[in-house]
């Protein structure tokens, strides 16, 4: 089994999976951790702002509007089984659906906490 956590320190969860630097991919085997690997998210950063900042006139667009999305997220992430993610939003959703990736909702921080609940759920 992979589980894939966002994170920008390596230690806890990303609050917002798209801008995450990276993606801990962890391999388990008989509910042990066998390897962790750290592939980085090259999902473009200045999209967020495009789509989330402050710009509400059409002319700062040069008249386009471009349509937000983190299709290129489904490279790193298309061999894991599930996703562990503090919070996600309507676009990334949508990307993780049309990936067929599973994901779930955590409510804590410390990714060793994270993987140790859930792996303890998996008995």
């Amino acid at each position: 089994m992979k589980i894939a956590i966002p994170t920008n320190d390596r230690k806890s969860i990303a609050k917002r999976t798209g801008r995450a630097t990276e993606f801990g991919i962890f391999t388990i085997e008989n509910g042990e951790i066998q390897s962790v690997t750290y592939i980085k998210n090259t999902h473009s950063h200045g999209d967020h702002d495009k789509s989330e900042g402050k710009h509400h006139n059409t002319s700062e667009h040069n008249g386009s509007h471009e349509e937000h999305n983190h299709d290129e997220l489904l490279i790193p992430l298309k061999n894991i089984d599930i996703l562990l993610v503090r919070a996600i939003g309507k676009h990334m959703r949508q990307t993780l659906k049309k990936g067929n990736i599973s994901y779930k909702l955590v409510k804590i921080d410390d990714i060793s906490e994270i993987i140790s609940d859930y792996l303890e759920d998996l008995k």
